[in-house]
This record gives C-alpha cells, sequence and structure tokens, in this order.
C-alpha cells in the first residue's frame, strides 16, 4: 500500500504545485496590503461600513475591524478556507475516479489488491495533500503576514483556525470522495463537488446577511468554525461532531459504493 500512497503523491504533484502557488498568492498579497490597511486606520472601516453589508460578508470584514491585526487575519482567512476547501472537494472527486477519465482503471484494479487498499491509498495520499496545503498556509503567514505585525502575536488564534480549516479540509475531501463513488461521470462529479463549495459559500452569506437564522448554521461547512467564533470561543465541540460524523459517514458510503460499481475503462 504504501507504494500505491507514493505513486498517487507522485500523480498529483503537478495540481499540488498549482494549488500551493494559489494560497502562496493569496497571502502574498494580503501582506502586501497589510500596512496600506493599517495606515489607512478608520479610513478603511468608514469605506467598509459605506458599503453594502453583503459585500461585508463576502469579504469576511463585517466582525472584527480589519484595520486591527487580529481582524486584518481573519479577513484573510476566509479566502485562504475558499481556496482550501476548493481544493480539497475537488482532490477528493477526482484522485478516485482519474483512472477512469484516463481509461486506465481497467489495468489499476486488476492488480493484486483489493479495491479497499487501493481506495484507502488514494484516500491516504489526499490526506496528506490537504496536509500540505494546510502548511503551506501556516508557514505562508508566519514569513509573509506575522513579521509585518508589531505589538501584537496572534500566533494563538493562527493556530486554532487553521487547525479548525483543517478539518472542514477533511469534510470537503471525503464528500469529494463521495461524490466520485455516486457520480461514475468524472466532470459531473467534480462539477458536483466544486458546486457543493459555492453553495456552501453562499448559504452562509445568505445566513449572516439574515442574521436571525444562526441556527441554520449547520447547513454549511463555512460556518462550523467561521474566523471570528473561532477567535473568541474555540472550536465548537458541536461543530467538531458533526464534521466527524459527516466525514465518517461519506467514507462508509464511498467504500460501499465502489466495492460494486462497475468501473468504466
Amino acid at each position: 500500500m504504501l507504494a500505491m500512497v507514493r505513486k498517487e503523491l507522485k500523480d498529483n504533484r503537478r495540481s499540488l504545485f498549482i494549488w500551493i502557488g494559489a494560497m502562496l498568492g493569496i497571502i502574498a498579497i494580503g501582506a502586501a496590503e497589510y500596512h496600506a490597511v493599517m495606515e489607512a486606520g478608520d479610513e478603511i472601516m468608514e469605506l467598509f461600513e459605506s458599503l453594502p453589508h453583503v459585500l461585508a460578508i463576502v469579504f469576511g470584514a463585517e466582525t472584527i475591524p480589519v484595520h486591527t491585526p487580529l481582524g486584518y487575519y481573519i479577513m484573510m482567512y476566509l479566502w485562504y478556507s475558499v481556496i482550501a476547501f476548493t481544493h480539497a472537494a475537488m482532490l477528493g472527486a477526482t484522485i478516485i475516479s482519474k483512472e477512469e477519465r484516463n481509461r486506465t482503471a481497467e489495468f489499476i484494479f486488476t492488480k493484486p489488491f483489493t479495491r479497499k487498499d487501493i481506495i484507502t491509498s488514494k484516500m491516504i495520499a489526499a490526506i496528506i495533500n490537504v496536509v500540505i496545503i494546510t502548511l503551506t498556509a501556516v508557514i505562508g503567514n508566519l514569513i509573509m503576514l506575522a513579521p509585518q505585525i508589531e505589538g501584537a502575536n496572534i500566533l494563538s488564534e493562527m493556530t486554532t483556525t487553521m487547525l479548525s480549516m483543517f478539518f472542514i479540509q477533511i469534510l470537503f475531501l471525503f464528500t469529494g470522495f463521495l461524490c466520485s463513488a455516486i457520480f461514475s461521470n468524472y466532470k459531473k462529479s467534480l462539477s458536483v463537488s466544486a458546486l457543493l463549495v459555492a453553495l456552501s459559500y453562499f448559504v452562509m452569506v445568505i445566513v449572516e446577511l439574515i442574521g436571525k437564522i444562526d441556527y441554520l448554521g449547520f447547513l454549511t461547512p463555512f460556518m462550523y468554525f467561521k474566523g471570528p467564533a473561532v477567535v473568541e470561543n474555540g472550536i465548537s465541540l458541536f461543530y467538531l461532531l458533526l464534521t466527524i460524523v459527516i466525514t465518517v459517514t461519506a467514507c462508509y458510503f464511498t467504500y460501499f459504493k465502489f466495492r460494486s460499481r462497475d468501473l468504466h475503462s
């Protein structure tokens, strides 16, 4: 199985480098704009207050003042999450079914390994990719953003939010696995996985915009460990358990569907 994991990591390294580049790119943009936002101070807050409330939510600037070091990081954290969650969902949708896309399913699934072993190796490789993306976000912030923050230490908040981001990445990853197992068409599984991330983001915006339906936050993983809530109250045990339940359920049905599925080669 170790050899299969290495093969999957090798096969996905080009895609991983692209996503690493995207994550480092958004961190670099945030770091480059940090001092300008801090110097603008109240003017930035007045700008956000003059915008429609929905835009403040979209930009992640509706709670903690963005002209503070912590507020600025939380605003950027939303965009780190968008990249990380999209990567995880699309990886889950593609890593299992790529042999069907490449017309090599007959080759790999006739090797002296069970389908369970093959799926497990792909899952392990995918989780390693998610870990790498998370570490990229952590290291990128420590190198590019943290050194610019003077007189404030957000390392504790960064650690908690990045751990939270990792949990939701795993949820979206296994949701992608499940989409790959349900839909035999590679493009459809990829589209549905990406749509789930976009829909989750849209639902988060709606819930935040209305304000009176916060109890519906369980409908969108974007609200399970939302930056401001995690900073103020820590990781929610309820949403952590919900994340585990969804992930384990998706994992079970992925194995179940692939066990009897006809593979197209």
